[in-house]
């Protein structure tokens, strides 16, 4: 029982998330607007599916059924930050600046 709960709620996890959550938003406008490439090409990239984490544990991606941003679709959320009118080369930038800062702030 407590194995099927846990199973139907995306909240719960069984292993540990990765450092940066990347969420993909699946939302009608974003839909509409191409969401399907960007979340194509960051799982290409990453090398991961939806709800997988990187081996390095740095990077879970998953997808959200709407962010509540429509006017700004398709959009992408790294973390706390929210990026809008995104194409998939520049989601894949967003992912880049973010090890760019890490490597800056010497972590």
């Amino acid at each position: 029982r407590v194995y099927g709960v846990a199973t139907f709620y995306n909240l719960f996890r069984f292993d540990p998330p990765g450092k940066h959550q990347v969420r993909v938003c699946r939302g009608t406008a974003c839909h509409v607007n191409r969401s399907d490439e960007i979340l194509r090409y960051l799982s290409e990239h990453l090398g991961i599916d939806v709800d997988e984490t990187t081996a390095d544990g740095e990077f879970t991606l998953q997808t959200v059924a709407c962010m509540g941003a429509c006017s700004l679709a398709p959009v992408v959320v790294v973390d706390d930050d929210t990026y809008g009118r995104m194409t998939p080369a520049e989601a894949l930038q967003a992912l880049g600046a973010l090890e760019l800062a890490e490597k800056g702030d010497g972590a």
